[in-house]
């Protein structure tokens, strides 16, 4: 239940003192001493809110208070992640160039990068230089402090039952490739991650696997979780600290797939559950950041219960929405406020460790081709309709030192936040042609501001619309903050 502050009022108690009656008899007088005046106490000062309490509310038919200091919300043991896909691994292909990379990197905030990296790249002649990496990612590397997000992905044509991996000497190669390329690409706090949506390409070209899959079908998770425990074990042999993600499901209805691959022990020594999440080919009215997070949300619920009782963070390795004509393409628009509210509510969630966004930019210009339009920025660089309110987003995580998110009305979300200078609150509309209503509590002075606009004028009655877009309400100088929230 929310509580509201209401000020202690302070009650001064008046004695009261009585007379004597005057006579005209006469009377002899006695001296006595004169009487020990007692002292008056000072009267004591009725409290009222200060500066930095700024929690007194209004009352409001219909609307949620929320009332928080800083110390109420939780403190992340690690930064959240905020990356973003790249393709140096086939560069040529894809169009991309580390100094256009990097500069793209500083200008929305990306800090961590997702690559390929081929075990054929480092077989058969087990390179623990590095020096068969692909000289577009040597470059960047040298160019950027991101740090790296490995995948140990693609069978090997070179060594035998390694094209899928699935029998005990493939396996027992590609545990031998996972050290080798720890021992290559170590030193950056790098993370690794076991493959790349094995349910979906282990083996190509057939009908989609929907849920674990049988013996039949080499893409089933019982075959992927042996290949992700050798793996895990053989790098924490070399690395014991270096961080290792199993999971990376493509399409998995029910998270059916991965929960089969953590009970079968896949993630027993495993530092997270890694997730890719889209929902561009579903109806359109599902196709929302909402959507999405709800889904990871039901994912989280079920970790721990399928892993033998040990919970990990969900590091969600792949999301976003594509742009373009094709039948499964979002609107700009859509993809602008999509982007900027997944980020900042998995950010809210201390379980979520970070995101990485697919992809930094387009991989070709053909609008029609899902595939090409899944970048921040196009083909050429020139920055998307999202970017700027992802960069926005990303630089309000950046300085957040708590966070925590509530939904209210079942359509409005509203993000608590402390920073350096005060209190702030996030919050917008996940419900499309619908605003909500945030009132601020208390007198001091607040700004308020949508993703990627100017700050504007508080009002008169302290009240902000919000829309699909986030918006930013900065109370600075308060160690308590109320708000009003409610969805119109």
């Amino acid at each position: 239940m929310a509580r509201r502050f209401v000020p202690l009022l302070s009650v001064l108690l008046a004695s009261c003192g009585g007379g004597s009656d005057a006579s005209t008899e006469a009377v002899v007088t006695v001296p006595v001493a004169a009487p020990t005046p007692t002292p008056t106490p000072a009267p004591t000062a009725t409290p009222t809110p200060s500066a930095s309490d700024a929690s007194a509310l209004p009352v409001e038919s219909g609307a949620t208070a929320i009332v928080f200091a800083g110390a109420d919300l939780p403190v992340r043991t690690t930064a959240y992640i905020v990356g973003a896909a790249t393709h140096f691994s086939y560069a040529a292909l894809a169009g991309y160039d580390p100094d256009s990379v990097v500069r793209r990197f500083t200008d929305s905030g990306i800090h961590a990068f997702r690559e390929d990296l081929f075990w054929n790249a480092l077989a058969p002649d087990w390179d623990v230089d590095g020096a068969h990496l692909p000289t577009p990612l040597v470059t960047f590397l040298g160019k950027t402090s991101a740090r790296p997000l490995y995948i140990l992905n693609n069978g090997n044509p070179w060594i035998p039952g390694a094209s899928p991996p699935v029998g005990d000497v493939g396996q027992a190669a590609f545990a031998i490739y996972a050290q080798h390329a720890v021992a290559a690409t170590g030193g950056r706090d790098a993370l690794y991650e076991i493959w790349n949506e094995w349910n979906r390409n282990a083996v190509r070209d057939k009908p989609v696997l929907v849920g674990p899959g049988d013996a039949s079908d080499y893409r089933a998770s019982l075959y992927y979780a042996p290949l992700a425990a050798r793996a895990t074990s053989a790098i924490k042999q070399v690395a014991p600290s270096a961080k290792v993600l199993v999971g990376a499901a493509g399409d998995d209805p029910g998270w059916q797939w991965t929960l089969d691959v953590l009970a079968r022990g896949g993630a027993a020594q495993a530092d997270g559950v890694s997730a890719h999440i889209y929902n561009h080919c579903t109806s359109t009215a599902n196709r929302t950041a909402t959507e999405a997070i709800g889904r990871l949300g039901t994912l989280h619920d079920k970790v721990a219960s399928a892993n033998g009782g040990r919970d990990l963070p969900v590091y969600v390795t792949e999301w976003g929405w594509p742009s373009g004509t094709a039948s499964c393409s979002v609107s700009t628009a859509k993809v602008a406020t999509n982007v900027p509210q997944f980020l900042l509510h998995t950010a809210a969630l201390p379980w979520v460790a970070g995101s990485w966004y697919y992809e930094t930019k387009d991989s070709g210009s053909d609008p029609t081709n899902i595939q090409h339009n899944f970048g921040l920025y196009d083909a050429n660089y020139a920055a998307k309709a999202a970017q700027c309110a992802f960069a926005d987003a990303s630089a309000l995580i950046a300085e957040a030192k708590a966070m925590a998110v509530q939904t209210v009305d079942g359509g409005l979300t509203v993000i608590r936040v402390t920073t350096p200078r005060g209190l702030a609150i996030v919050a917008w509309s996940a419900v499309s042609g619908r605003q909500g209503r945030v009132t601020v509590g208390g007198t001091a002075a607040y700004t308020s501001r949508t993703l990627c606009q100017a700050s504007g004028a508080a009002t008169a009655d302290r009240s902000i619309t919000v829309g699909e877009m986030p918006v930013v309400i900065d109370v600075p100088n308060v160690s308590r903050l109320g708000v009003n929230a409610r969805l119109l």
